[in-house]
């Protein structure tokens, strides 16, 4: 494990500069004292005493280790860093068979070169030296303990089960004392606590590490009986940095931002987190700032979506310069930032913090000839002075933001005094939390027929709140509190487990009902999407074909091209995609050209009115021809009568959503409700009665 990246490069860089520079001078002083230890046993002749295998495997080992210093593999969830490297997989063997000297040196000359080859900083390569030194001595120490002395004239080969059991022991103090000694370098570095900054990558490091060790015993026995043949063991070596790479790079589209490489949604919840548990512990806080591009739409509508990606890009670049190393910029998507900043003393720190973001937007920025003028509104909310949850936080902060919009302030510190909404918002997000985890979340169904033959050809899922004091909460009320809290990933998942499980029991009872559900813009930005809704699909054994998500034209309001991946993506996996609320928005037809879409829905206001209506009529009637010459499917919503039905009928639309057919029902009734209509496939004669 490495002690740093390229942010660390300097010893000023630090958030404690004195003691970090204090902590590197001790490490690299014990460990050069353990090397000059070690040297004074050292008899010269030993070295050309050793059999040619030997010295043939050992140099063999000096060059991998090499490899391995200038190809670490990465880990996801620290900043910068320089990952695992894979000299271990060479050096712990060394120290198995031939004692900790040849180990410790070999490790430590080929840091130096590798430090040397890639232009590191003297200190970090300082460091690693000791580092390395003491963790491979921590080893030694155990071997020493139980009276296993190995060295260039008596090596020492493991051949029993109780040695493999010793060489784990061993394994396990390098990598504790390796680790140990990096955390705290970090937590000097970044100002988190040590444990904080050992668990951060835990996982990662223990899953290479594990691997890398457990080839130790083999390379031992290669040397023993094989020397010559210790260079293929660079071939499970690099299948391990292989794998690991590719976990990496899953990781990291999980959890960054393709376009600007900067952290996405996800990473940011994850670090705020962590970072509101460590400022309620320690009392130092911390603050959220959500950041808009003003006049974005007009940069993307005129220069077009290359140039606004340039411009993203660029406002990415110039938010990470003006920030600390350990502060987190964060992409939620179009045109939004966040940027989460540690130990920000009071309000007075968090706004020149959040002028110092508006003074980098402010500077001139020039692509393809063009000059483009940014600037950037900023709400800001602190832990713990105005939240201590993380959906809390970010909701405050986006009303301070919008204040700063309307009041063209800059910059805003979130104020509760004008935030009348305030009590019920919190009260809102608290109890939608705790609804999405104890099933409070549930869902009523809205039949679809085709106006053909009359036949039920789907249900649409619309989502319940049933409050255990309030009642039904309406939707109105909680979706746009999930959007602004963060919660609408996990309220979407939960809609979409609970409509899969429906059609999965209306199958098993003999009825093929296809189900769609509506997904929200932020939705679309999640390019993980795809994958759990595969996983859904399988869990509940439900095909693709059967389910629709309903998307709106607020895709194309600001980050487009990555909605339109995971559109693709749900596309692949057999997913039908539609418009809703089609007609509402002024880029429409652009969306029927662009996106992987299987229908439309023309939106309520010009079908209830179509009967009467006849330029709503003409709407109607222009748009169906429009997708059907596009080959999609189009859905009328809004059929209240049956005069409206009859009129729709007429202007060739294929299927039909409204009160004339039937009102939402929760999912008892509607499995009553389709099971009647589904025996011979077509509506009853009557209008079905109306369900709350």
């Amino acid at each position: 494990m490495g002690a740093g990246g390229d942010a660390r490069n300097s010893v000023r860089s630090a958030d404690r500069p004195h003691q970090l520079a204090a902590y590197v001078a001790t490490v690299v002083v014990a460990g050069l004292a353990v090397l000059v230890g070690a040297a004074a046993g050292l008899r010269p002749g030993d070295l050309w005493a050793m059999p040619h295998g030997q010295q043939l495997a050992l140099a063999t080992c000096f060059v991998l280790v090499v490899l391995g210093e200038l190809r670490p593999v990465i880990g996801s969830h620290v900043h910068d860093p320089m990952g695992v490297a894979l000299s271990a997989t060479f050096v712990f063997p060394v120290l198995l068979h031939f004692g900790l000297l040849p180990a410790a040196v070999l490790h430590a000359v080929a840091t130096v070169v590798a430090g040397t080859v890639e232009r590191r900083a003297w200190w970090r390569t300082l460091f690693n030296v000791g580092q390395y030194t003491l963790s491979v001595t921590a080893g030694w120490a155990v071997l020493a303990a139980l009276g296993i002395h190995p060295s260039l004239a008596t090596p020492w080969t493991p051949t029993t089960l109780l040695d493999l059991l010793l060489v784990g022991v061993v394994a396990l103090s390098c990598f504790a004392v390796n680790d140990a000694l990096v955390a705290v370098a970090v937590s000097l570095v970044s100002g988190q606590s040590p444990w904080t900054a050992l668990l951060s990558d835990l996982r990662f490091q223990s899953m290479v590490s594990s691997a890398q060790f457990g080839l130790g015993p083999l390379v031992v026995v290669l040397m023993e009986h094989a020397p010559a043949y210790v260079v293929l063991t660079i071939v499970p070596m690099y299948a391990i940095y292989r794998s690991a790479a590719a976990s990496r790079r899953s990781e990291h589209q999980a959890l960054h931002d393709d376009l600007t490489g900067l952290a996405n949604r996800a990473m940011l919840v994850l670090q705020a987190e962590k970072a509101i548990e460590e400022a309620l512990r320690t009392g130092e806080p911390c603050a959220l700032y959500l950041l808009d591009l003003d006049r974005f739409k007009e940069v993307n509508d005129v220069l077009g979506h290359p140039v606004g990606d340039q411009v993203l890009r660029s406002v990415a670049t110039r938010l990470e310069g003006a920030l600390r190393p350990d502060d987190l910029v964060a992409r939620l998507g179009g045109d939004e930032f966040a940027v989460l900043a540690r130990r920000v003393p009071d309000a007075a720190s968090a706004v020149v913090i959040g002028e110092r973001l508006r003074t980098a937007l402010d500077a001139e920025l020039v692509i393809d000839g063009q000059l483009i003028d940014l600037e950037g509104s900023i709400g800001v909310a602190m832990v713990p002075d105005h939240a201590s949850e993380y959906e809390v936080l970010f909701s405050r902060a986006d009303v301070a933001m919008y204040l700063a919009k309307a009041d063209r302030a800059g910059v805003q510190v979130y104020d509760p005094r004008r935030d009348a909404n305030s009590a019920s918002r919190i009260g809102l997000i608290s109890g939608l939390r705790h609804a999405i985890e104890h099933g409070e979340i549930e869902l009523h169904y809205q039949p679809k027929a085709r106006l053909g033959d009359q036949s039920v050809c789907g249900v649409e899922a619309l989502v319940r709140w049933n409050h255990p004091v309030r009642g039904v909460v309406p939707p109105d009320d909680f979706i746009p509190v999930a959007e602004q809290s963060g919660l609408m990933h996990r309220l979407t998942e939960v809609v979409l487990d609970l409509a899969l499980a429906q059609v999965r029991m209306w199958q098993d009872a003999g009825m093929d009902v296809p189900v769609a559900v509506n997904v929200s813009f932020r939705d679309l930005l999640d390019m993980t999407l795809a994958a759990r809704l595969a996983d859904l699909l399988t869990r509940h054994g439900v095909a693709p074909s059967l389910l629709t998500l309903e998307i709106t034209e607020r895709v194309l309001t600001a980050d487009m091209e990555r909605a339109r991946l995971t559109l693709q993506s749900l596309r692949d996996l057999g997913v039908r995609l539609s418009l809703d609320d089609f007609g509402t928005g002024w880029s429409s037809l652009r969306l029927l050209r662009e996106l992987p879409l299987a229908e439309i829905k023309i939106d309520r206001s010009f079908v209830s009115r179509a009967a009467v209506v006849e330029e709503d009529a003409v709407v109607v009637q222009a748009t169906t021809r429009l997708a059907h010459g596009l080959g999609l499917h189009v859905v009328a919503e809004g059929i209240e009568t049956a005069v409206t039905w009859n009129a729709i009928a007429d202007m060739a639309c294929d299927s039909a959503q409204g009160w004339h057919i039937a009102r939402p029902m929760p999912a008892r009734t509607a499995t009553t409700w389709l099971a009647e209509r589904l025996l011979d496939g077509r509506l009853a004669d009557e209008a079905p009665a109306a369900h709350p």
